[in-house]
């Protein structure tokens, strides 16, 4: 691990870092447990601490899903190859999913401990998903820092809390976690979150403006590659730029009418059919009822 190759954080100790601590570090605390202890420690279905009392090198660790850690005492150095970067306290991280990294996690020389908490993300809600265009990940080089800002202090000080309770707010944890979701979703570092698919990347730019006439050009310069690339990659994911245009758009067509948003005239639109007949006859195809019933349907539930 060479240190010419470890980014370090600039910005140290800064006020939105401060509050942050102020309002996680107490998270880390179990009741049951007064005298802490190293390791991994659940405090909910998706909120973990970590703890450790002497520097330590994790070789090749990997997780099976995507996640949004803090430290909150002492520092952390996450390498891929020759490749590192350095977090302080009050930074904020994401861990990918599905690729080893080497860790060093230092104590403080204040607390003699180094821990942080750490949020799991189970999947990216379908509210986050249908807003458009998810962000890249870093062009080269390894890039985890997420920066801070008035909204995600909020956003991960609403969160945690509530991530850490059971039962009844299930419901709420999840409406604060998209909340961090949707603040994250323009960061370049947090890109790792938001691992979607070819075909899902695909759709997500045709439902962001279903009445485009999109092309595989037009497609593959937004996604980075050129048509022919596009069309491949596709295939070897086993679909087609034709079928995940026309499965977007009636999805999107379907949720107006399930949710009683528009007839099916907004339906249509919606889809980005210039045809009703067309639109209708690819509709039964698709889900086997007229556009016109899963309306009424859809108007009903919203009555109740």
């Amino acid at each position: 691990m060479a240190d010419y190759a470890l980014r370090m954080n600039d910005t140290k100790s800064s006020p939105l870092a401060e509050r942050l601590l102020q309002a996680l570090r107490p998270l880390a605390l179990d009741p049951a447990r007064p005298q802490k202890q190293p390791g991994m420690h659940p405090h909910g279905r998706q909120l973990f601490s970590y703890c450790c009392f002497a520097a330590e090198r994790l070789a090749r660790i990997s997780n099976e899903k995507p996640l949004i850690g803090i430290v909150l005492s002492g520092s952390k150095e996450i390498w891929l190859g020759d490749a590192g970067q350095r977090f302080e306290e009050g930074d904020v991280f994401v861990f990918p999913h599905g690729r080893a990294f080497d860790v060093v996690n230092v104590p403080s020389e204040t607390s003699g401990i180094y821990e942080s908490l750490i949020v799991e993300v189970d999947h990216v809600p379908d509210a986050v998903r249908r807003l458009g265009r998810l962000p890249r990940a870093p062009a080269a080089g390894l890039d985890l820092r997420v920066p801070l800002s008035e909204d995600l202090v909020a956003a991960l000080s609403h969160a945690a809390p509530v991530l850490a309770a059971s039962g009844h707010a299930a419901l709420l944890a999840e409406h604060r976690l998209t909340e961090v979701l949707l603040l994250l979703r323009n960061v370049p570092a947090a890109a790792w979150l938001f691992d979607v698919s070819l075909p899902e990347r695909v759709a997500l730019l045709v439902a962001s403006a279903p009445a485009q006439r999109w092309t595989a050009e037009m497609l593959g310069q937004a996604l980075g590659m050129g048509a022919s690339t596009l069309r491949r990659q596709l295939a070897g994911e086993g679909t087609s730029l034709r079928a995940v245009l026309s499965a977007t758009r009636m999805q999107l067509a379907h949720d107006v009418l399930a949710r009683g948003e528009g007839n099916v005239t907004a339906a249509v639109s919606a889809a980005g059919y210039a045809s009703r007949s067309h639109f209708g006859r690819q509709f039964r195809g698709l889900y086997g009822t007229s556009p016109s019933v899963v309306r009424q349907q859809g108007s009903i539930e919203q009555s109740r």
